[in-house]
């Protein structure tokens, strides 16, 4: 082969196959990342929130068994505001009677994601 055709078969490889072999790499990057979401996970997810709230509360004792778990998990529930309305009934029938450090804060805690999602609701 002379050079003009090494030359030439240069080109072809660089100027056609490089890019379709990079789009293709793209594509199949591009195609990982969105991958459809479940239509029900978000539910599963919040039907698993308020088990996991349930079972923190002791029903004969009526009281917390962990108080920052509590509280945290309470927070969680700012993250699904399609459900504010049965989160907010939730968190009214939460009475908080103690005066311990971690009662305040889950008494804090009730307060503050009741509001905003009562605020989110006007929005």
């Amino acid at each position: 082969m002379t050079p003009f055709e090494w030359g030439i078969l240069a080109i072809v490889a660089i100027g056609f196959v490089a890019p379709a072999w990079l789009l293709a790499i793209g594509y199949l990057i591009a195609a990982r990342k969105t991958k459809p979401e479940e239509p029900n996970k978000r539910y599963f997810a919040y039907a698993e929130l308020l088990k996991s709230l349930h079972a923190q509360m002791d029903i004969k004792t009526r009281t917390v068994r962990n108080g920052p778990l509590f509280a945290a998990t309470v927070r969680e529930l700012a993250n699904y505001p399609e459900y504010r309305t049965l989160s907010v009934l939730f968190l009214e029938e939460i009475t908080v009677t103690g005066t311990k450090k971690f009662d305040n804060v889950v008494r804090a805690e009730l307060k503050a994601v009741e509001a905003g999602l009562l605020d989110a609701a006007d929005a």
